[in-house]
């Protein structure tokens, strides 16, 4: 998925960082508290952690999740199965999350998977701080509808920039 311009992004605000609430969804301690530090140094102060895919699900159901970051996870419940679980919810507010998922993974086949996951962005291993916090800032500041179809539940495939009119098939058009 691709990275904004530089000159384009949008940036958010202080006050908006401090009311988001982050699940960081990753099973070494180290990546966690690299996550940790990078949003802390945003001001995010609502981080969450699990270090498996059933503590996700617990966390996702329990608490306030405004953004999760979701790394591969090891089986039984990989980091895909979660972003498809979540997708699936009955609750709208569970399954909008945006969901930003790391992986070392850099097949094009593997990134196809990923996003018919229902993915909102992805973000290959090693990143950069800044990478991640471009991440972060396009599911702020442009998010995506979530669209329930019988073989896929996830983002808006389509990425708007607000500006252009969205332009309609006509067999769209008569629905």
């Amino acid at each position: 998925m691709s990275q904004e311009p530089a000159t384009n992004r949008l940036t958010v605000s202080p006050e908006t960082y401090a009311q988001l609430g982050v699940l960081i969804v990753e099973d070494t301690v180290f990546m966690a508290n690299m996550l940790r530090g990078i949003l802390t140094g945003l001001g995010v102060r609502n981080i969450s952690s699990a270090r498996s895919g059933e503590d996700a699900l617990s966390a996702l159901i329990r608490g306030k999740v405004d953004l999760a970051i979701m790394d591969d996870l090891e089986p039984p419940l990989d980091g895909l199965s979660v972003v498809r679980a979540i997708r699936n919810a009955d609750e709208d507010n569970l399954a909008s999350i945006p969901v930003i998922y790391l992986t070392t993974k850099r097949e094009r086949s593997a990134i196809i998977e990923a996003r018919d996951a229902g993915v909102t962005e992805i973000l290959s291993k090693p990143f950069s701080a800044q990478q991640l916090i471009d991440r972060i800032e396009v599911v702020l500041t442009r998010p995506r509808a979530i669209i329930r179809t019988p073989v896929f539940t996830g983002p808006d495939r389509r990425r708007r920039d607000g500006k252009t009119p969205v332009r309609r098939r006509e067999s769209d058009q008569r629905r």
